[in-house]
């Protein structure tokens, strides 16, 4: 049987707008995520497929349900070594460097300091950006820094990557670097949590798709139950069917 790592069970999250008015970001959701897989989750904007990721890292408490990451609670931080993540875009200190800045992050995350030094160049190559690695980031373009978001999640070689968006910004060689990473990540028994409004990267790249609306599940299937007898580019027009068909799952 597969290692679950991630599971999240009957879980709902509201968010209050005044003392009166709430919005149901999640309902009901139940999901989880095995060893050695790219679980694509995708839906339109205000889905709640944010709400779900920062449920997953434990930024935020849901208001019912259970999550556990490596058969463990959400609320154990220990699991945290193990989780590498990119969400939205932080604020580099325009003056360092990504060495630096991988040094500073990797010394927090507990990585050995005589291992630290190699992490940092291999996660840096990774992503393209060895050739930047002494170059202040105050220079870097919108799609350099997403490479050096990526570096530090991959730094201390996580179990589980939970990406949001992470090809936003990349040219064509740094996506073809990034596309492999995952591929790689997932041979070497690892997973990943890929959000995308990319659809034809999800199909490349996923095991199993997601499909969030309105706070709820609307689908999850393997990749090859999402395709059906279509060819060519098929997860669009797959998508629009779920929505006006399927009775959402939970």
């Amino acid at each position: 049987m597969t290692e679950c790592i991630l599971k999240i069970e009957n879980v709902s999250k509201a968010f209050k707008t005044n003392r009166r008015s709430k919005i149901q970001a999640l309902d009901n959701i139940c999901l989880s995520v095995p060893k050695g897989a790219i679980i694509g989750l995708v839906g339109s904007n205000r889905a709640g497929k944010s709400t779900l990721l920062k449920l997953a890292l434990g930024l935020i408490k849901p208001d019912s349900g259970s999550i556990t990451r490596f058969s463990k609670p959400v609320s154990d931080r220990s699991t945290l070594k193990h989780i590498g993540a990119v969400l939205e875009s932080p604020v580099f200190p325009s003056h360092l460097t990504p060495t630096a800045i991988l040094h500073i992050l990797g010394s927090l995350s507990g990585i050995a300091t005589e291992d630290l030094s190699q992490r940092i160049i291999e996660a840096l190559t990774k992503v393209g950006l060895e050739d930047r690695q002494e170059q202040s980031v105050g220079g870097f373009s919108r799609g350099m820094t997403q490479r050096l978001l990526i570096a530090q999640a991959i730094l201390a070689t996580p179990t589980l990557l939970i990406l949001d968006e992470p090809l936003e910004g990349l040219d064509f060689d740094a996506r073809e670097k990034v596309r492999d990473l995952l591929i790689n990540w997932r041979q070497e028994g690892r997973s990943v949590i890929l959000v995308s409004h990319e659809l034809e990267e999800i199909e490349a790249l996923c095991d199993r798709v997601i499909l969030i609306a309105n706070g709820k599940i609307l689908r999850d299937e393997p990749i090859e139950n999402w395709r059906g007898n279509s060819q060519g580019p098929f997860l669009q027009k797959a998508i629009q069917l779920a929505c006006a068909n399927t009775t959402p799952i939970g």
